[in-house]
């Protein structure tokens, strides 16, 4: 029994990674094809059909990360021109593909652990790709799209904690998102560079959730809020001191 569960899944895991490949070369196509309509209309379709082949799962559970995830992927490759960087970018995106997928598919043990991980990774990148990008062209749009994401991701990250209070779960990744986006705000105006900036919001956000993910668990207690203090003060100062001011 131990043997058959083990091939299968070996059998899931190579599925997997097969379908990341697919990813990857459908997103390599779009880039190099200077994002020409029919690449991205395959790129698209490929991912939504590699998505929801497995019907026996919850298609739905994580599905509003899959497609930031998209979005994010493609905004994230148009920001960049150098060959090195625009391939570890489709790795990396490919390797989240993999994850939301192996998620979905119950390939992975610590699915809750995995799922935050994902999220994590995905939140920091579109905080790479807002401060990289000109954040004054279309402002109003980046702007709000940002608190789109922010708002979609906390929501199915608190609903995959508890489903018993939705309307308790929007109305709090509501509130987190606004304050989030009111951080980034003030962030954009420090002389940062972008990572030094994308790192900052990321480090506020990931205790923002920790807190948040405590609260409704019940969990808050004086030590995390301490611990989560000095992991932003100590954030701070490094991030202070490997920045190249622009003043």
């Amino acid at each position: 029994m131990v043997q058959k569960l083990k091939s299968v899944l070996k059998t899931v895991q190579l599925r997997l990674i097969l379908k990341s490949f697919i990813f990857a070369g459908l997103l390599l196509w779009v880039r190099t094809s200077d994002f020409m309509t029919l690449p991205i209309f395959v790129f698209l379709l490929a991912c939504f059909i590699l998505y929801f082949r497995n019907h026996t799962q919850n298609n739905l559970e994580n599905f509003s990360s899959f497609l930031i995830l998209l979005a994010s992927s493609l905004y994230g490759i148009s920001q960049l021109s150098h060959p090195e960087f625009l391939l570890l970018s489709v790795i990396f995106f490919s390797f989240l593909f993999y994850i939301s997928l192996g998620i979905k598919e119950f390939a992975f043990t610590h699915r809750f652990e995995w799922n935050y991980i994902k999220n994590l990774f995905l939140v920091y990148s579109v905080f790479l790709s807002y401060f990289l990008a000109d954040k004054y062209f279309l402002f109003p749009v980046k702007f709000l799209s940002i608190f789109l994401v922010l708002f979609l991701l906390v929501r199915e990250w608190l609903f995959w904690l508890y489903a018993t209070f939705p309307k308790r779960y929007n109305l709090a990744a509501l509130i987190f998102a606004f304050v989030m986006l009111q951080i980034v705000w003030v962030i954009s105006l420090l002389p940062f560079g972008f990572i030094n900036s994308a790192t900052l919001a990321m480090v506020i956000f990931y205790l923002g959730m920790d807190f948040l993910v405590n609260h409704f668990r019940g969990l808050v207690t004086k030590k995390l809020i301490i611990k989560n203090l000095i992991v932003l003060v100590l954030s701070f100062f490094v991030i202070f001191f490997f920045t190249k001011w622009k003043i």
